[in-house]
This record gives structure tokens, C-alpha cells and sequence, in this order.
């Protein structure tokens, strides 16, 4: 085995080996016996004083005719020792359980305990001595499962007895064990546990001359005693407006079965109907009883569908529809907003929030503080242009004009009555100018002086700077009926939206898990354009649906955070937050009766974001929801167009789980992380350094868990506009995902190719890397990690609770990086990256999960 160290000579490499070290028993006094000739005490100027005995090396727990011989050393006051075993030396023991030779010789005569002191001069030692019979003899039995074991009448319940012997070994005595009962509540027959009767019993299992009792609890079985509908009813609904219903079963133990999925509907008139998803749907305007039925049980709801409010705006509050009527709370949000009223906005408050308050109430106190605000932001904007200036619309190649011409456009709807004319002239300038410049970057001026942009996204729908300017665009021509903006989006950009996510298998985004999460504006602008147009755009690709299930799977298993894939700039660690939160509550709401959103449902009940944690957020908590949840099944989930996958052991908390990328590498937030892999189990065992760094935007590949490549002592990059592929294999509890690298690497003749194979099962990974390079290339096998890792001495390495072990090369040069030694401002704390070289660019590494 090689090392290397690679950065300051301060940082080195800890090889842990097993180590002894005498023990010190009993010292007392000083002075001793003079040295023979033999065995001269060094000259240190002065004599040297004897100060204890040690008992080197030697037995002291020995098996019943076992010897052990004890090796002795006197220790002196200058630390010089002197060996005492050839001396003869008198033992005298307490028992017969052992003796002692004068050679210090032990033998073990009989099952017992001894303790036996030894004298030299003023100095003593004494040792405890056991001696363990030879006989295995069974000590104890215990039984599986352990008391209580509570049944329901007529369940069974296989047992088993085991006994414990004196050797530490264990043995299934089952077949042989005699079982007695003191009632006839239970039965016992073949190691089988039958419940006959309701009530309580113990029952004794005996197997030679030990015993062990087992106490049963049998209970009747809980009765079905009512089904309820969840909402109670009655229920207020507009026309062409769903309801999510929820049946749930009420047992005679207090037990609740939730979200029942067999339920029988039938309404008794054509008002409204309500499907196998329980899903209510409105059909005319009128009145309807629905009745459920399972299991013999039955639940009425009422419903009134009424007619929607008349109304002339253009933007549609469709969606938030459902809360004028009563028993919807939002008392959240309504605090949120009065806040701001009350003179004290929250941090991101939005005159869009205050549009929604005085949509629901009517109440103009929300509606003039929105028109306040929106009026501020215009001002400022004026002012800004009067000085030759820009305003803010166009920072960031313009990422905010769909949030600032968005609130624009809703306050000049809802409260276009209370505007003046020269408000409504100067705001139409400004949003129009915004929008003209998105689409005209080239051309693009304010107040006639010219500040051309990049253009940066305006034709990529891929991109969350696409949504902005699509919402800006999208909600002032809905209000302003402006056909040049309205067929731009209806003749070019909404087909070119639709067409990419049409073909996007899998959902969710390649520009990561980072920026992906922005793909909750996207589900925004569907509800936006079909609350307001009747179309739905959602319902043109399987991709909102599907996204619902990748962010399912995208999270870890403790359902708090995520895969860290691409650039993470808002925070580096990925941890759930209100975005996430945001993102599925709007792709269930366009998906409500779906096993989607079921399962979304589901997620959004048991993440760690409980409750969102900032107001600006809280407007998304105001859709409809589906109510019913399906729990995740599936362990794996493939998203070949993000070229994202990810699988786990199991759906409990403490499960395994990996991600891995290879795919289409085309976005500017995605990293060079083709072919790598984040593993976490409780917590990140192997992940991108990226996620400890102070920017979180750390794109090379010597952040991931790859194949790193090196030529003249400089990384050869992956190419953005490149393609990796993989495919995956599930046989029983193991999975193979195959992938193949070589295509990340198009404009370097010296890698000709890259295969990897991730072999996944629960405690165990096992990566296997072939390639072919050039001779000038080397090719180093890489790992990030959050804990040291530490080279033992059988040339494995532990790295917190992962256990890293080169099994092709079997001894490759070893370097270990710390991140905090590049860069302690990025890296505050010390993390470090693993690189193992020398597999002639053939490496196979073992990875096994310890806790």
C-alpha cells in the first residue's frame, strides 16, 4: 500500500492499527532488589529506585487445563525496565482454581476464581485469575417475540425458543421445547400460536432443566362502526370546479383507516358526480346528495354547485375559488396580509397576496395597500429611467420581470376601477417596455437610451429564467388583451413549451435539483393560463405528474433532504424548504384525483417543512389539494430526460438510498458530474463537497464522485452540450445501473471511453469503473466525503459510517485532500475528498454502510 500526502505536511495520514500496552496492576513501596550482573541498570549519575511491578504479557481468563505463561517487568524511577520472568519468583493464590511455577507458569486446574499476589522486596503485584469450565452448559432460554404478544381473536403467531449457553453461543431449541398454558385464550401446537378466545394467558416453555413464560393478550376483533366523509359537508362549490373527497372508517377499538380507496359513490341527481378517485365533479348548477358505501357502512355529503361569481377580470382567481365558501381556512395567509396592512409587511410580501385578500373578501383595505405598492414600484422605476438609468425589472437579464410586471398586472385588474388615468397610462408604458425588451434584447431601451442584453433563455423552455418572461408576458396580456403578446405566446412560445416537456420522460429538471425546484413557476403559469383561457397546459406532457414523483424520490429517506444535483445558491446543504413545499402543492393541485397527487399528498404530510416557514410562500397553501395520500412503493424512480435516478433499500426512514446522473448535460446550473453518486443513510456518507462550500455553485469535477481525468497536470473538463446514458437492472434486493461516460468527453481524442457500473443493496455498493485512455491521461477514482477517512491496516478505509475498500487495484496510491486546506473561506469546516490511483484505468471499490 502506497501513501501520499498531497496537501501541508500538517494534514497527514492516520493508519489505524491494534496496539498493546502493559498493564500496571498493584504497585506499592520502593527501593528493590540490586540488578545482577547480567541485567546492569544504566548509569544515570544517580541509583535508580524501583518503583513497580507490570504484568507484561500473559492470561488471565484460560479455559479449565489451559497454561498461560506471565511475563513480568520491573519498572525504575528513570523509566529503564528489567525483565523479572527468569527470575524464580513465589506465587502464592487464594484457590486451587490455578498455581503458579516459579518460571511464573500458569495452569488453569479447575472451573473457579483465583487471586494470587506475588512480592519482590517492598513491591507487590496481584492478579485475578478465572477459569472456565470446558463444558458448554445452556444458561438461559428466551422466546420470540418477546412478552407481550397482543393478538386479535383467531390470529396465529409462529414462536421460537432459544437457548443461550455459557460460551456466549446461541441455539433454536424450538423442537424440542414443552409449552403449557394456563387458559384456553391461547393454543400452542408445532411452535404455533393460535388466539382461540378473548383474554389473557401465560404460557411456560421448558427445555431441560430452564424455563421461560410468555404472556398473550388476545382481544376481539375491532367492528367496523361508521364511515365519514371528509369535508363533512355540506359543501359550496363553483360550477366547473372539482372537490377532492376523503372516506375514512371509524373501528370499535378507536382505530381510523384513512383515504380508503374501495368506496362505492352515488349522487342522486346529475348536479355533480364523483369518480373511483373520489373525486367530485360539478356537472350544472343545482343541489346533490352523495352517498358513500363500504362495507355496509354509509356517509352522506351535500353539495350546492353554484354559479360563478360574475365577474370582468381577466386574470382568474379560479383556483383560489374554493375559499369563499365556508369552512375553508386561510387564516395563515389572511395574517400574513394584515400584517402588511397594518403598516409592518413581512419580509417578501407581495401586492399579489393583497390582490388575493381582497379577492376573498372584498374587503378594500388589501386592494388599496396593493395598489400602494405596485405604484412604489413604478415610481421607482420612473425615476431610475429620468436618470439614464435602468430600474430593476432588467437586473439579473431580467430574472425578476415576471414577479414585478405579474404583481403589475393583478393590482391593474382587481383594482382597475380605483386607478387614475395617468396611473394606468404610466403603468401600461412601463410594463409594455419591460416586455418589449425581454424579447428584443438586442434593441432593448429605457426612456429611449439603449441597454441591450444577452437575451440569456428567451428560447430555452428548459430554463427558470424562461418562466419569469413568460409570466410577465402572459399575465400583462391577459389583463391588457394585447394580441402582439397574447399570439406570441399562443403561435411561439407556449407550443415550444409544451413540445420540450412533451418529450421530457420523467419530470423534473436538468439544470438540477438547485434550480430545478423553480419549476414550480412553471406549474404557476398552467394554472395562470387555464384559470383564465380554459386551457390546460399541464394536461398536454406527463411531465407535472411526473415531477411529483421525481421530488419524491429526489428526497432522502429521513424526508428532509435531497439529492444535491447541479448548482445550490440560495443554500448550500440541501435541506426541504417552503420552495419544495411550493412546488408539489401546485403540481398536486393541477393533478387532484390522480395517484400522483395522492402520493404527493402523502409527502406533503410527512416532509420536514411542518409548517412553511416564510409568509411569501404561503399563497401556494391556498390551492385546492387532493386529500387522500397513497404511500410510495416503487424504490426506484428513472428520469431519462434529466438523467436522474434514484433508489433506496426501503420507504423507512432509516433506509439506504442513492442518486446517480449521467444524461443530457446541457444546462448552465448543472455541474460535470456525469457518472457520479451521492450515498446517504441517516446521513450523507459520500456527497458532492459542493454542498459544504459558502457559494454551493462549484461546477468542476473534482467536487463529485467520479472518474477524475488529468492530463499535464490539468483536469480534462466534461463539455457542456455532451450526453452520457444509463440503464438500470432490478434483480430481488440489488440493483445495477449501468452507465456510460464516454460521450461527456467528445473533444479529447486522448479518453476514448468510460464505462462505470454502480452495483446498489442496502448495506453495499459496489462501483466498478473501465476506460480507455491515452498514455499522457491519468485516471484517478475519486470520492467526497463529510467525515476523515482512515487508511486501517488491512487497506481498507473508514470514513465516518462508510467503510471504503479498493478491491481492484488492491493496494493504489492513496491521497486525501482536505477542502479546508484549498480554500478555507468556501470551506469552513474540514471535509475531504478520497483519490485512489494506480488501476491503469480499471478500478472496482467497495462501499459498505456501517451504522
Amino acid at each position: 500500500m502506497i501513501f501520499q500526502v498531497s496537501k501541508p505536511l500538517a494534514h497527514c495520514i492516520r493508519v489505524a492499527a491494534l496496539a498493546c500496552s502493559p498493564l500496571l496492576l498493584l504497585a506499592c513501596g520502593g527501593g528493590g532488589d540490586e540488578p545482577s550482573a547480567q541485567q546492569q541498570t544504566p548509569d544515570t549519575g544517580a541509583a535508580a529506585v524501583a518503583q513497580a511491578i507490570v504484568l507484561r504479557a500473559g492470561e488471565t481468563n484460560l479455559a479449565e487445563g489451559a497454561t498461560s505463561q506471565l511475563e513480568l517487568d520491573l519498572v525504575y524511577d528513570n523509566g529503564v525496565t528489567r525483565n523479572l520472568t527468569p527470575f524464580k519468583l513465589n506465587w502464592q493464590c487464594n484457590s486451587e482454581a490455578v498455581s503458579i511455577s516459579e518460571s511464573s507458569y500458569v495452569t488453569a486446574n479447575s472451573e473457579g476464581e483465583a487471586n494470587c499476589s506475588l512480592a519482590w522486596s517492598s513491591l507487590s503485584l496481584v492478579v485475578d485469575f478465572t477459569v472456565r469450565s470446558d463444558e458448554i452448559i445452556a444458561e438461559s432460554l428466551t422466546i420470540s417475540p418477546v412478552s407481550p404478544v397482543a393478538l386479535t381473536l383467531n390470529d396465529q403467531q409462529a414462536l421460537e425458543v432459544i437457548a443461550s449457553f455459557n460460551d456466549g453461543s446461541q441455539q433454536a431449541v424450538s423442537s424440542d421445547a414443552q409449552w403449557l398454558c394456563d387458559s384456553n385464550v391461547v393454543s400452542i401446537n408445532a411452535q404455533q400460536l393460535t388466539a382461540e378466545q378473548a383474554g389473557q394467558a401465560t404460557c411456560s416453555v421448558t427445555w431441560k432443566n430452564l424455563s421461560a413464560d410468555l404472556e398473550v393478550v388476545v382481544s376481539a376483533p375491532a367492528t367496523l362502526s361508521s364511515i365519514s366523509i371528509n369535508p363533512a359537508g355540506p359543501i359550496d362549490i363553483p360550477l366547473a370546479s372539482k372537490q377532492s373527497l376523503q372516506v375514512n372508517a371509524s373501528y370499535s377499538d378507536g382505530s381510523v383507516k384513512a383515504s380508503l380507496s374501495d368506496v362505492q359513490w352515488a349522487c342522486d341527481s346529475s348536479v355533480v358526480s364523483v369518480d373511483a378517485q373520489q373525486l367530485l365533479v360539478t356537472n350544472q348548477v343545482g343541489q346533490s346528495i352523495c352517498t358513500a358505501s363500504w362495507q355496509g357502512q354509509q356517509a352522506d355529503i351535500q353539495v350546492e354547485v353554484l354559479a360563478p361569481a360574475a365577474t370582468n377580470h381577466k386574470l382568474s382567481l379560479a383556483s383560489i375559488e374554493h375559499l369563499r365558501f365556508a369552512g375553508q381556512d386561510y387564516s395563515r395567509f389572511a395574517s400574513w396580509v394584515d400584517q402588511a396592512v397594518d403598516g409592518n409587511p413581512g419580509y417578501g410580501f407581495s401586492p399579489t397576496d393583497a390582490v388575493y385578500m381582497y379577492y376573498l373578501t372584498q374587503d378594500k383595505k388589501y386592494i388599496e395597500l396593493a395598489i400602494e405598492d405596485v405604484e412604489e414600484q413604478v415610481v421607482a422605476a420612473e425615476a431610475l429611467i429620468a436618470a439614464n438609468d435602468k430600474p430593476k425589472t432588467s437586473f439579473d437579464s431580467y430574472l425578476y420581470v415576471g414577479d414585478f410586471i405579474s404583481e403589475l398586472a393583478y393590482v391593474y385588474d382587481y383594482g382597475y376601477d380605483l386607478l387614475s388615468d395617468s396611473q394606468k397610462t404610466r403603468w401600461k408604458n412601463y410594463a409594455e417596455q419591460a416586455i418589449w425588451n425581454v424579447w428584443n434584447h438586442a434593441d432593448a431601451q429605457w426612456g429611449g437610451n439603449s441597454f441591450p442584453w444577452s437575451g440569456w433563455a428567451t428560447t430555452n423552455p428548459g430554463n427558470n429564467y424562461h418562466f419569469s418572461f413568460l409570466k410577465a408576458t402572459m399575465t400583462w396580456g391577459l389583463v391588457d388583451e394585447n394580441e402582439t403578446w397574447l399570439n406570441l405566446l399562443r403561435d411561439d412560445k407556449l407550443p415550444k413549451l409544451v413540445e420540450y416537456y412533451a418529450q421530457f420522460a420523467g419530470g423534473g429538471s436538468r439544470e438540477g435539483t438547485g434550480y430545478g425546484v423553480a419549476q414550480g413557476k412553471l406549474f404557476e403559469l398552467y394554472i395562470i393560463w387555464r384559470d383564465s383561457t380554459g386551457e390546460d397546459l399541464s394536461l398536454e406532457s406527463l411531465h407535472t405528474k411526473q415531477t411529483i414523483d421525481y421530488w419524491i424520490h429526489a428526497t432522502t429517506p429521513d424526508l428532509t433532504h435531497f439529492a444535491p444535483i447541479g448548482d445550490q445558491s440560495r443554500v448550500s446543504f440541501p435541506v426541504l424548504f417552503d420552495y419544495h413545499e411550493s412546488l408539489m402543492q401546485r403540481a398536486a393541485s393541477l393533478n387532484i384525483g390522480s395517484d400522483a397527487a395522492k402520493r404527493g399528498s402523502w409527502w406533503l404530510a410527512n416532509n420536514s417543512v411542518d409548517p412553511m416557514r416564510f409568509g411569501f410562500n404561503l399563497h401556494t397553501t391556498l390551492l385546492q389539494q387532493e386529500l387522500n395520500q397513497i404511500v410510495p412503493s416503487d424504490l426506484l424512480y428513472y428520469s431519462s430526460s434529466a438523467g436522474h435516478l434514484f433508489v433506496r433499500s426501503s420507504w423507512d426512514a432509516d433506509a439506504t438510498w442513492l442518486s446517480a446522473v449521467a444524461g443530457i448535460y446541457d444546462e448552465s446550473h448543472a455541474h460535470q458530474d456525469q457518472g457520479s453518486f451521492t450515498l446517504f443513510k441517516d446521513e450523507f456518507l459520500a456527497v458532492t463537497q459542493n454542498i459544504w462550500s459558502h457559494s454551493g455553485i462549484h461546477q468542476l469535477s473534482d467536487q463529485h464522485n467520479i472518474l477524475r481525468f488529468e492530463e499535464a497536470g490539468e483536469i480534462i473538463p466534461q463539455k457542456r452540450g455532451t450526453e452520457g446514458s444509463m440503464t438500470h437492472q432490478v434483480d430481488g434486493d440489488v440493483t445495477t445501473i449501468n452507465m456510460d461516460l464516454t460521450g461527456v468527453y467528445p473533444a479529447y481524442d486522448s479518453i476514448t471511453s468510460w464505462q462505470r457500473e454502480i452495483r446498489f443493496s442496502a448495506d453495499q455498493v459496489m462501483v466498478t469503473d473501465q476506460c480507455v485512455v491515452a498514455d499522457t491521461v491519468s485516471a484517478i477514482w475519486q470520492i467526497n466525503l463529510p467525515e476523515e477517512p482512515i487508511v486501517q491496516a488491512d487497506g481498507s478505509i473508514i470514513a465516518g459510517n462508510l467503510k471504503i475498500t479498493p478491491i481492484a487495484p488492491a493496494t493504489p496510491s492513496i491521497s486525501i485532500i482536505n477542502w479546508n486546506d484549498i480554500d478555507a473561506v468556501e470551506y469552513k469546516e474540514d471535509r475531504y475528498r478520497l483519490d485512489l490511483e494506480g488501476g491503469a484505468c480499471n478500478y472496482q471499490v467497495q462501499l459498505d454502510v456501517l451504522n
